[in-house]
């Protein structure tokens, strides 16, 4: 007895029939995953063919003996309700081939879009694993580490830990790559001919989609500023440094005095000062002009740098005065440091391209002595053993004591003194 409901007639592949109330019950699958197999399509279009010529022969032929044959009557309606349901499922299946044909569409022009970027940007791409094995670069990476390709820059780069010239700069960058992605880390990198390269990376991870947790590589981009770093750093130094001399200058020298000073009182250790200014250095100017007067400077600064060690602090202070801050120095050792100044500056005439110039420095000596001194006391004591250095006929070194009236002579009054008639520095 047949069913009433509706119900689809079906041929298998092996040839047996079958009556199935849908296609789902009859493949096992919706309508639109049925039909999205092209072979199912031409399969549904024949059947529809076939049905409407069977509907034709039928209206055409005489049924009069038929039609009042139950089984006739649904076997009729079941085959129109097949040719409605046929045309509906071309009708869905030219409708989703539209969408596919456009979106496979944008998918290629999106592609050539990315390798366009890809292949032609000035920056750096590249593509690696989750352990930094590198997958991809474009041109532009290759350039910047002087390969002539991509395949040459990947045979002989083959992880990402290869590019990092520090070790601190690679932990950084995994630190923040496993925390929510590094976002413009300057790092250190071994340019071409092992020359350093300052770049600033960007880099995120990225997951297979639908699978959660599963990482499917990592992405990021390379920005060469070593022109930017080595332009900020002449800046740094232009800032710090005397133009003359090309030692720091008196405001940075008040900065790494104040630290080494506090240092130094915090850990108890010794540290001296000395404040230097070369006699007469007027009448050089006067009687050689100033450009011989400058480049006596820049000679004397050189003696002065090679009479002490790497660890102490050369400055010029202003005009012709100069200062040396010497950490974990007594004022023994200071002296012995200071003497040998002295003694180098007197012992060598100052080349001076045209005329050699005789010079020689007072030099005013102070030491740390407790806990509570800083820096503005050490230049004060200093600066007063100078200008007794200056009344006791220059060319010498005075020590600044603690002890009462050790110094009666104050710089106040010494300038007053210099400024008299026949009276200089």
């Amino acid at each position: 007895m047949l069913a009433q409901e509706p119900v689809l007639f079906c041929r298998s592949y092996n040839g047996r029939e079958a009556w199935c109330h849908n296609v789902s019950e009859s493949t096992g699958m919706n309508e639109v995953k049925v039909y999205d197999n092209p072979m199912n399509k031409e399969v549904f279009q024949k059947e529809e063919q076939v049905l409407g010529r069977a509907m034709e022969s039928l209206e055409k032929s005489d049924t009069s003996g038929m039609s009042e044959d139950p089984a006739f009557q649904v076997l009729v309606k079941e085959y129109g309700k097949l040719l409605r349901q046929s045309r509906r499922l071309v009708t869905m299946g030219d409708r989703m081939q539209h969408s596919l044909n456009r979106l496979n569409r944008d998918l290629i022009v999106s592609e050539e879009r990315y390798r366009g970027i890809f292949e032609n940007v000035s920056e750096g791409i590249y593509r690696c694993e989750p352990d930094g094995a590198l997958l991809e670069a474009n041109p532009a990476m290759a350039a910047m580490f002087g390969f002539r390709d991509q395949e040459e820059f990947l045979a002989q780069r083959s992880n990402i830990k290869q590019l990092f010239c520090s070790l601190d700069d690679y932990k950084q960058y995994e630190s923040a790559l496993a925390a929510d992605g590094v976002k413009r880390q300057e790092m250190r990198a071994c340019g071409p001919d092992n020359a350093t390269l300052w770049l600033e990376i960007s880099a995120t991870s990225f997951c297979r989609e639908g699978v959660e947790g599963a990482e499917d590589g990592i992405v990021g981009i390379l920005t060469d500023v070593t022109e930017r770093k080595m332009m900020l750093e002449e800046m740094c130094k232009l800032a710090r440094t005397d133009s003359l001399t090309g030692l720091w200058n008196r405001g940075y020298f008040m900065e790494l005095a104040k630290l080494e000073v506090a240092r130094s009182a915090r850990n108890r250790r010794s540290l001296s000062l000395l404040i230097m200014d070369v006699d007469y250095f007027k009448a050089v100017n006067d009687s050689h002009g100033h450009c011989i007067g400058d480049q006596a400077l820049v000679a004397l600064s050189r003696v002065l740098q090679a009479s002490v060690r790497d660890v102490d602090i050369v400055a010029r202070y202003g005009g012709e005065e100069f200062v040396v801050l010497l950490p974990d120095a007594s004022r023994e050792e200071a002296c012995v440091v200071a003497n040998r100044i002295t003694g180098n500056i007197r012992s060598e005439r100052i080349d001076c391209g045209v005329v050699r110039i005789p010079l020689t420095v007072s030099v005013g000596l102070t030491s740390l002595e407790s806990g509570d001194d800083d820096l503005d006391g050490l230049l004060k004591f200093a600066d007063i053993a100078l200008y007794a250095a200056k009344k006791k006929g220059r060319d010498r070194v005075e020590v600044y004591r603690r002890e009462p009236h050790c110094f009666p002579i104050s710089r106040s009054a010494y300038a007053e003194e210099a400024r008299l008639p026949g009276k200089g520095r």
